[in-house]
């Protein structure tokens, strides 16, 4: 969508209004909004924001090529058979040309395509550390006002930087699969760690049972504050088999944190996260166009060259300018 294909404020209050009467392709747009559109993403998060807070978050992690999106298909259908709604965001890994992502996962979802109560999602990761984009949080917020009962977030799958989705996810699960080096697996102590249920798929694959005791040998080496000891679970997504076990450890791990409290901490700390994400880039963006209007900034890039100034003196300089400016703004 370029930009003269953004809604004005008129067609935005009209999409707004498609949106809450349940329309699929208001959604999906809404979405794209706020995904690609920073201003329209301020202007729909503001409008929509109050009508979230019933959705359940789960968060999918892992390494590449444990068959994370075949396990969310057959989670999403346990989900569908208990009659509760699904949005799905799929991260993908970003290309380093575009920026744009590959979409490989919708491809292996096809089975939820004509379910009604499913919608599946797409997005780049386009750089992101934690494997998930910039706007999963806005996308989130997104499918809650919609009404969808869960929202699952499959990241990309690049290990141990995979820790960013526990900020965002109510129950993270990680997920491990046979052959790929698993003590090497085992040992990424933070990736296991930031598990609330821990997976091994492909559980008829040889080597299955011994690093579910290996994972549960790694459990006993440390203790939560939370009272909750992840539990393992065998699962093998292309036979069908262990899903819904599987699901009923997440039910039981959000009664859990539901019952204790922990959810209503987990959201609070979510959102004191994505203030402090959101206030950054209002900074970054604020010093970047700064930069942009500093005549001495060239200058600047010359005498670092030259050697007339180091890097850091130089940069103390545009801070100095930086600062000026938000004193200017100010006193304006």
């Amino acid at each position: 969508m370029s930009d003269h294909e953004k809604p004005g404020r008129d067609d935005l209050d009209d999409l707004i209004t498609r949106f809450f009467d349940g329309d699929k392709k208001a959604l999906a747009r809404v979405i794209t909004l706020v995904e690609d559109f920073p201003d329209k993403a301020r202007e729909i998060i503001r409008k929509i924001h109050a009508h979230r807070g019933n959705t359940y978050v789960i968060g999918i992690t892992g390494v590449l090529g444990s068959g994370k999106s075949s396990l969310v298909t057959k989670l999403t259908q346990r989900i569908r058979a208990r009659g509760k709604t699904v949005g799905i965001i799929s991260i993908d890994p970003a290309s380093p040309f575009s920026g744009g992502a590959f979409l490989g996962d919708r491809v292996r979802m096809k089975e939820l395509f004509l379910d009604s109560g499913v919608f599946i999602r797409s997005s780049s990761a386009r750089g992101r550390i934690g494997g998930m984009s910039k706007a999963t949080d806005d996308m989130v917020i997104v499918f809650d006002a919609f009404g969808k009962d869960f929202v699952i977030i499959e990241t990309v799958g690049a290990g141990q930087s995979e820790v960013g989705i526990s900020n965002i996810a109510n129950t993270t699960v990680v997920v491990f699969v046979p052959g790929l080096g698993d003590s090497i697996q085992a040992q990424k102590a933070g990736i296991v760690e930031i598990g609330d249920v821990l997976v091994v798929n492909k559980a008829d694959l040889e080597g299955a049972d011994s690093l579910a005791v290996l994972l549960e040998q790694m459990l006993d080496s440390y203790t939560r504050q939370t009272g909750w000891r992840p539990p393992v679970v065998l699962t093998s997504a292309k036979d069908d088999e262990g899903i819904e076990e599987f699901l009923d450890e997440v039910l039981r791990h959000r009664n859990h944190i539901e019952l204790s409290g922990i959810l209503e901490r987990k959201k609070k700390d979510r959102i004191a996260q994505r203030l402090q994400d959101i206030v950054e880039d209002l900074a970054r963006d604020f010093i970047v166009e700064s930069i942009g209007g500093f005549e001495g900034f060239g200058k600047l890039v010359d005498k670092v060259h030259s050697g007339g100034i180091d890097p850091y003196s130089a940069a103390d300089e545009i801070k100095d300018h930086v600062i000026d400016r938000v004193r200017g703004d100010d006193e304006g």
